[in-house]
């Protein structure tokens, strides 16, 4: 079955970074993006920056690892938009460079409460008003770090091969719903989350990479681009990892 045109589209994680280039990628295909983030100010700026004036919606405040707020956050999501077409989960958190062995309960623990619990609590919302509707696509961000080991983040590197996993078993489950997921692992973007890392690890990662060069956010926004439209429509159960050949 073939899925109707996607009008409306939340963005959890849209107050920057990839996010923000998801939204505006979006916005310029005339979807009606809705923007969630911790920071509500980041969301609003989001929204300002969207090129189509009639695609901005609304801008919300949530911590994602609590459980009632995300369903709070669906429920003024209702009073907006009769329906939800797309669901664009980037928010995550990275968290200082450990090893295991100086890991404490804490970081563990938030790891996955953001980065696990957060997009499970998303998703089972997106789904629950999805299949009302008999159609709907979701995109989930993960990591080139869920593909590869990555020292120094073992919490990371975990919560994000969850969240591939989360999505092939998702993409099964939801498709009976006509729902499509898929998964975007992407490797190191030019994003403030990436700014945050340690003296020198950009030119590591470069060193690295085939491409010699950082991935651009707009790439990404492209890329999610392209799994909302028709043209992905046969598309489902996949983790996509833009990341210059760092991973093959």
């Amino acid at each position: 079955m073939k899925t109707k045109e996607i009008r409306t589209a939340l963005i959890v994680g849209g107050g920057s970074g990839m996010g923000r280039s998801a939204a505006m990628a979006l916005g310029r295909m005339g979807i009606l993006v809705f923007v969630a983030d911790l920071h509500l100010a980041a969301a609003r700026e989001t929204l300002s920056n969207i090129e189509v004036p009639a695609a901005r919606g609304a801008a919300f405040s949530v911590n994602i690892s609590e459980s009632d707020a995300v369903a709070g956050l669906f429920e003024e999501l209702k009073n907006e938009t009769a329906r939800l077409d797309l669901l664009v989960h980037t928010a995550a958190v990275l968290g200082r460079t450990v090893f295991v062995e100086e890991m404490t309960d804490e970081e563990w623990r938030q790891m996955m409460g953001v980065n696990l619990d957060g997009m499970f609590y998303v998703c089972r919302e997106a789904v629950r008003w999805m299949k009302d509707h008999k159609t709907g696509r979701i995109i989930l961000f993960s990591s080139v770090a869920s593909l590869t080991p990555t020292p120094g983040a073992l919490h990371y590197s975990a919560s994000k091969g969850g969240v591939n996993m989360l999505g092939k078993t998702l993409a099964k489950e939801a498709a009976r719903h006509n729902i499509r997921v898929n998964v975007v692992a992407p490797g190191y973007i030019e994003t403030p989350m990436l700014s945050g890392l340690p003296g020198g690890f950009s030119d590591y990662v470069i060193k690295k990479t085939p491409l010699k060069r950082l991935g651009e956010p707009e790439e990404i926004g492209s890329l999610v681009a392209y799994l909302a439209s028709p043209e992905a429509d046969f598309m489902t159960g996949q983790v996509l990892s833009p990341n210059g050949g760092f991973v093959i």
